[in-house]
C-alpha cells in the first residue's frame, strides 16, 4: 500500500460525530414524561375528589349544588323556571325516555355524580346526542317541570335520554316510554 492510499483511508475512516437517539435513551424520555403525566394526573384527580367528597352525600341525604349568579347564591329550579317561562321551544321531538337511579350498575363511577361531577338531583337527565347544559322538557309526562342535561349515557345509546329518580324502584317502575321532548 502506497502512503498516499493510507493518508486517503484513514481520511475516509474518521466520520464526523453526530448526536444520535438510540433506542433506549428515547424509551427512557417517553417513561419518564408518561410517569410525570400520571402523578400529575392522580394529583388532580385526589383534588378533584377531596373538591366533591363533601358534596356527595352527608348522613343519607343528597346535598344540591349551590349555583351563584351576579355573586348571590340562587335556587337554580326557580331561576331556570322564570328564565324559561317566556321562552319557546327551540325543537319539539319524540324520543325514547328510560329512568335511572344511584345505584352502582347503573353508573360508570361515582352514582352520586353526574358525567360533569356536579351532585345528581331531581332535573337531571343523561343523554349523548344533546350538550351539556341544554335544557329540555317533557310536557306530556312531567308539564313545566325542567331539565338539564348534566350526564351521559353508555355509547351505545343514541336519541334515548335517561332521566335521573331518587329511587331504583321509581327508576324502573317508569321504564321505557316514547315521550315528546321540547329542547330549549
Amino acid at each position: 500500500m502506497t502512503p498516499e492510499n493510507e493518508t486517503k483511508k484513514k481520511k475516509r475512516g474518521k466520520k464526523p460525530k453526530i448526536f444520535k437517539f438510540d433506542n433506549s435513551s428515547v424509551r427512557k424520555f417517553l417513561i419518564l414524561i408518561t410517569i410525570l403525566l400520571a402523578i400529575l394526573l392522580a394529583a388532580e384527580s385526589v383534588q378533584i375528589f377531596f373538591q366533591f367528597k363533601s358534596l356527595i352525600k352527608k348522613e343519607g341525604k343528597i346535598v344540591r349544588p349551590v349555583y351563584v349568579v351576579d355573586s348571590q347564591p340562587i335556587n337554580l329550579d326557580a331561576y331556570l323556571g322564570e328564565y324559561f317561562a317566556t321562552k319557546t321551544p327551540q325543537k319539539t321531538m319524540y324520543i325514547t325516555a328510560t329512568a335511572y337511579s344511584s345505584t352502582k350498575d347503573q353508573t360508570d363511577g361515582n352514582p352520586y355524580l353526574t358525567a360533569i361531577g356536579t351532585p345528581v338531583r331531581e332535573g337531571i337527565v343523561a343523554a349523548n346526542f344533546l350538550p351539556i347544559g341544554t335544557v329540555v322538557r317533557f310536557p306530556d309526562k312531567f308539564g313545566d317541570q325542567l331539565f338539564v342535561v348534566e350526564d351521559r349515557m353508555h355509547e351505545k345509546f343514541g336519541l334515548q335520554v335517561d332521566i335521573w329518580m331518587s329511587n331504583f324502584e321509581e327508576a324502573k317502575k317508569f321504564g321505557i316510554q316514547y315521550l315528546k321532548m321540547e329542547i330549549f
